[in-house]
């Protein structure tokens, strides 16, 4: 199991005007519902040149993405998503595939198995709250809240996991969050 122990993820990312227009990297902390830290999304490589003067801008979201999961220190999960629109894929550390999460529009992900096929929607086993912004530590931050359905099973609880903490990957915004028409305005809270 990916994250065991709990059913509700809160999933912050750091949220301030200039990391909101110039931020190149995506990175993500994943808390438990008691507020207890346990994973860390990064990417796992550095950014190029090319790469990053994209990642500030409208592209972003068409960009290469490769994040890693981590739970103190350990892989948990990988997350990678090519250029262009293709379905975000998910992968065990040891490289097995998990399977894939598609943006299919109207606010609709597809949680699909290691061949493409469906297995259901994440909204069929999992409310997802995006966007509230509030204060950990004295920082601001953008709150994305993930309740999976108690008992929902591998690989579909590890892949609404990864459409949670790489949600701006999965909906094709990327770093940029001035990119697909207007400001991503979230919620205040």
């Amino acid at each position: 199991m990916t994250l065991p122990g709990t059913d509700t993820l809160i999933i912050e990312q750091p949220w301030g005007a200039l990391r909101h227009l110039l931020g190149t990297r995506y990175r993500s902390d994943v808390y438990d519902g008691h507020g207890g830290l346990v994973a860390s999304v990064s990417e796992r490589k550095l950014l190029g040149p090319l790469r990053k003067l994209l990642r500030a801008t409208a592209f972003s979201g068409r960009t290469k993405f490769d994040l890693v999961v981590a739970d103190r220190g350990r892989q948990v999960l990988l997350i990678r998503k090519g250029a262009g629109k293709p379905p975000t894929q998910v992968t065990w550390p040891n490289g097995a595939a998990v399977g894939a999460v598609r943006h299919e529009g109207h606010g609709a992900y597809g949680l699909l198995d290691p061949a493409g096929q469906r297995l259901c929607l994440l909204h069929e086993v999992a409310s997802f709250s995006p966007g509230a912004i509030t204060k950990r530590d004295g920082r601001r931050v953008r709150r994305d809240v993930l309740n999976i359905r108690p008992g929902t099973p591998d690989p579909v609880r590890s892949l609404a996991i990864a459409a949670a903490v790489a949600y701006d990957i999965v909906r094709g915004v990327g770093t940029n969050h001035t990119s697909g028409g207007g400001f991503d305005f979230p919620t205040l809270t």
